[in-house]
């Protein structure tokens, strides 16, 4: 299990940092910076629930987003690493299953549930796109740890019949703060940083820009 994680999360540490040349404008690095610390300190909070895993915000969504997915991989990627070396959080070996989770499957799924919503609503639901990725992405991470974990025994203590079910349910709770707190932080940084979003590699796939912010939603027309 260990080798197949590492082995799936590599292709796309591959195909990540050839893209991420092309995807990341400079000007994006000090939100870079400042996602990744935050996610970083965001994730050490966690607690334990039934079946022997903890639940904790990902951040995935957030990164995919405002990021873009390559580079999103790339700083989930760099928050594992350090919560590893410097905490022994997860462990190298279970490294790449843990990036597989959180950085793969945490990142671009909401990226692209974001991007669907975003094209079906023409730009007029960033709040409920945001949402909608945040939440699916946290949900889809857990029960992909819930079953390599369960794949474990007798390492894990507990089958996937407990291990899955546990990390669904109560990531199904985080989840809901997961999307909050992705739509919140969007918001956020288009009342405060409007200029963040045009240079934002996944509003420029979308061929958005930013116009004028209204109570209740985003005014966006086409570039």
């Amino acid at each position: 299990m260990i080798l197949v994680t590492y082995v799936i999360t590599a292709i796309f540490w591959v195909v990540s940092f050839r893209r991420v040349k092309f995807e990341l404008d400079e000007r994006m690095v000090p939100l870079m910076a400042l996602l990744t610390a935050l996610f970083f300190a965001a994730q050490m909070m966690n607690y334990p629930v039934i079946g022997g895993t903890t639940a904790h915000l990902l951040g995935g969504a957030s990164l995919g987003i405002l990021l873009g997915p390559s580079t999103g991989v790339i700083s989930m990627t760099i928050i594992l690493l350090l919560q590893c070396l410097l905490f022994g959080d997860g462990g190298i070996t279970a490294l790449g299953a843990n990036v597989l989770n959180m950085g793969v499957a945490g990142v671009i799924i909401p990226y692209i549930l974001f991007v669907l919503i975003i094209r079906a609503t023409k730009g007029k639901r960033l709040f409920l796109g945001a949402f909608v990725g945040g939440f699916v992405g946290d949900v889809v991470a857990a029960i992909l740890a819930g079953l390599e974990l369960g794949l474990s025994v007798p390492t894990f203590l507990y089958g996937i019949s407990i291990s899955v079910p546990a990390m669904a349910i109560h990531h199904s709770i985080i989840g809901i703060a997961e999307g909050l707190v992705t739509g919140a932080l969007l918001k956020l940084l288009i009342s405060a940083k409007p200029e963040v979003l045009s240079i934002s590699p996944t509003f420029k796939s979308l061929s958005l820009e930013l116009r004028a912010v209204k109570e209740g939603g985003l005014a966006i027309e086409k570039s």
